[in-house]
């Protein structure tokens, strides 16, 4: 298993959605590493997303 070079979020920090434009910026909640899955909500949609945990590019820390 190979791991990405880009840097993976934590509870609290600010992430910027690549993969989907409707959702743009979400404050991570909380993490499942057993899942490998993040729990973010999106102010904009007002929605909390299970999202994949590990970056591969879908999505970019803004901020922790």
């Amino acid at each position: 298993m190979f791991s990405s070079l880009r840097s993976a979020a934590n509870p609290g920090s600010w992430i910027k959605d690549e993969f989907r434009k409707d959702r743009s910026l979400g404050y991570v909640l909380n993490i499942d590493k057993d899942t490998n899955m993040m729990l973010v909500r999106f102010p904009k949609i007002s929605k909390d997303t299970w999202l994949v945990w590990g970056n591969h590019g879908h999505y970019v820390v803004i901020g922790s």
